[in-house]
């Protein structure tokens, strides 16, 4: 704007000089004509009562004359001239001027002149005498003035050149100043003529400005979103380039700074990875699972029409663990429920066809009973889980006395612990809990069950129940002296079916669905377990209940 300001500035300025130069030459150039005509006029009129003689003596007497003079007689022969020799000159007859003057007394013409070269003013008078006064000036007088004042217009004009480029650089600056120092956040026209514009601007910053919010109203909220959710997602563009994930993409990948802007390649070297984010990016919708940490996510590759590609990552862990927790329990259920099944019906068979000694017939019929009585046992165990898996069964609570129910459990397995010469050893507050009683006295029985046959010979157990009001709990601490349990096994006593001493176990009659129940039977009442064992000396299972 500025160059533009000062470019018009000078070319009007030169443009302006250029025209008044030449209107003022103009000027001059006519106001110069009308003197010379006017002195040729004024020069003739002198000899307008004479008679040719005369003036031909009177001009020949005359040492220097400023014009030419012509003397022509009525024929159009010259007879006197002042600045050329007359036997050179034609017949001047024909002369615009002479014919004017002949016929009017009075003639002026002004051509250009074969004899001067030059574009020559004429003026005519008729003598007395009939013969034709002429006196002619040529265009080089004329334009000689203007040479003789041409170097000082010049250098007039130069001066003004010079000081018109200063003067238009300090208005230029002068006029673009008061803009370049406008506050676009408030902005207040300099000039009246800038007032439209000025509005329109301000018209586009606060819709620019509305818009800018709206945008930022609607990232933040993605990125509220993005960030909040549970899933990975992770944008990708055509060259390979992260364009944006979230919190929980980043915790996956375990990546401690931004990755925007960075290659895929910087995010996992992963080869299937990588080969489903390519994929996405020709065009292929793709499907994997990825392991990241001990943990199996579900990713998902679908591609962005003509910007790239998404990434879905959620973790799968717990619903793969689930189908294969499913899966080993039916198949530990089929193995539990095969060997009595198949005992009885080996059993039956053998007697049905006669292959049994009478005396013999009481101990089938005894192991029958055993192995019935066990898968009863093992099927009641299955569905109290599925009912503590469903949540069914704890809304069924009541105040329930802990010391009360845990005396009962131990009343219930007093002929079992005598056989195995184990002694059962109850201590503690008998607190009161809201809690399904049964449940409760399943928890008991499994867990002194338990310590009664892992056990030694002449151990003992002691059930320990306290209420801590301080902290709003209460724990049951069972210990017991028997076997214990391997550090590697700790973990996973708690799962169905898991055992730590098969053999033993199938000695003991035991389901592997003891210590699992305990656990569901505490999550549903809202508690926590612990377990510590050292092999040899015995375990401890510490249980806390909350009392609020």
């Amino acid at each position: 704007m500025k160059k533009r300001i000062y470019g018009g500035m000078l070319l009007l300025t030169t443009t302006g000089l250029v025209v008044v130069s030449l209107a003022l030459c103009w000027m001059f150039y006519l106001q110069f004509s009308k003197s010379v005509r006017e002195d040729l006029r004024e020069g003739i009129r002198v000899f307008g009562n004479s008679s040719s003689n005369f003036a031909e003596n009177t001009l020949a007497a005359l040492s220097s004359f400023d014009m030419r003079v012509t003397i022509v007689d009525p024929d159009g022969t010259v007879v006197f001239d002042n600045a050329f020799p007359i036997n050179l000159l034609a017949n001047h007859l024909d002369r615009e001027e002479i014919q004017e003057a002949l016929a009017l007394g009075y003639g002026e013409s002004n051509r250009y002149s074969d004899t001067f070269g030059q574009e020559t003013y004429y003026a005519s008078v008729r003598l007395i005498d009939g013969y034709v006064l002429r006196a002619a000036k040529t265009t080089h007088s004329i334009w000689g003035m203007f040479a003789e004042a041409l170097p000082t217009v010049g250098f007039m004009v130069l001066l003004i050149v010079v000081g018109g480029y200063a003067l238009a650089s300090r208005l230029t600056l002068w006029i673009v100043a008061p803009i370049n120092q406008m506050d676009l956040i408030s902005p207040t026209a300099p000039y009246d003529e800038l007032a439209p514009l000025i509005q329109t601007i301000e018209n586009q910053r606060i819709h620019i400005a509305e818009q800018l919010a709206s945008l930022n109203a609607r990232t933040d909220t993605m990125t509220a979103i993005m960030d909040n959710m549970r899933e990975g997602i992770i944008l990708i563009d055509k060259r390979g380039l992260i364009l944006t994930l979230n919190q929980s993409a980043a915790t996956i990948f375990d990546i401690p700074g931004h990755m925007e802007g960075k290659n895929v390649l910087e995010l996992t070297r992963d080869t299937a990875i990588l080969h489903a984010v390519r994929s996405a990016l020709d065009g292929i919708w793709g499907e994997i699972t990825v392991e990241r940490d001990h943990r199996m996510y579900h990713a998902i590759f679908s591609p962005v029409q003509g910007s790239g590609a998404m990434l879905l990552l959620w973790d799968n862990t717990e619903k793969m663990l689930g189908e294969k927790m499913r899966s080993e329990f039916s198949a530990n259920v089929s193995h539990e429920l095969k060997t009595p099944l198949t005992t009885i019906y080996g059993h039956a068979e053998m007697l049905a066809g006669g292959m049994v000694k009478p005396s013999d017939a009481g101990t089938f019929y005894a192991r029958i009973k055993d192995e019935a009585a066990r898968l009863i046992t093992l099927i009641e165990d299955i569905l109290l889980l599925s009912s503590l898996d469903e949540d069914v069964v704890q809304h069924h609570s009541e105040p329930v006395r802990f010391a009360e129910v845990a005396q009962e459990a131990i009343a219930s397995l007093e002929e079992k612990a005598s056989e195995h010469n184990v002694a059962v050893n109850l201590r503690g507050a008998n607190f009161v809990m809201n809690a399904n009683r049964a449940q409760i006295f399943e928890l008991f029985h499994n867990l002194i069950d338990n310590a009664i046959k892992y056990n030694q010979p002449g151990g003992s157990i002691d059930i320990l129940i306290e209420a801590e009001p301080q902290v709003k709990t209460a724990r049951v601490v069972v210990t017991d002296t028997g076997i214990g349990i391997p550090r590697e096994a700790q973990n996973r006593v708690f799962e169905r079916f898991f055992r730590v001493d098969k053999s033993r176990s199938k000695k003991t009659g035991g389901t592997g669905l003891g210590l699992a129940i305990v656990k569901h039977i505490v999550i549903v009442h809202h508690g926590t377990i612990e377990l510590t064992s050292m092999p040899g000396e015995g375990t401890m299972i510490t249980i806390t209940f909350p009392t609020c």
